[in-house]
């Protein structure tokens, strides 16, 4: 919401909420950590993808932003992938215990 805020009152014409941006991008990237933290610690995503979570955002920065978020999709597209090729062997084996 900082970044919205910030990008919306910058476009308006003012300066004075522009210092909300960079906040917005802190907390985005604490945000992706936290997840991914949790995302390991719950064990119920492949251990890559917490990981993937993690260290994202700052692969999104070092290799500009075109690139990092084409690591992103990729991330997710691979996640989409494994969970959707589980999710057969998930109702078979709910059928037979019922």
């Amino acid at each position: 919401m900082a970044q919205i805020l910030g990008l919306v009152v910058l476009l308006l014409g003012s300066a004075a909420l522009e210092w909300l941006i960079p906040i917005g991008s802190l907390a985005v990237l604490v945000g992706f950590v936290l997840y991914g933290v949790d995302t390991l610690q719950a064990r119920v995503l492949p251990r890559w993808c917490g990981v993937g979570l993690i260290i994202d955002l700052p692969v999104t920065i070092a290799l500009g932003e075109i690139w990092g978020f084409v690591v992103f999709g990729l991330l997710w597209l691979a996640l989409g992938y494994v969970l959707w090729s589980q999710r057969e062997a998930v109702v078979r084996q709910s059928a037979h215990v019922s």
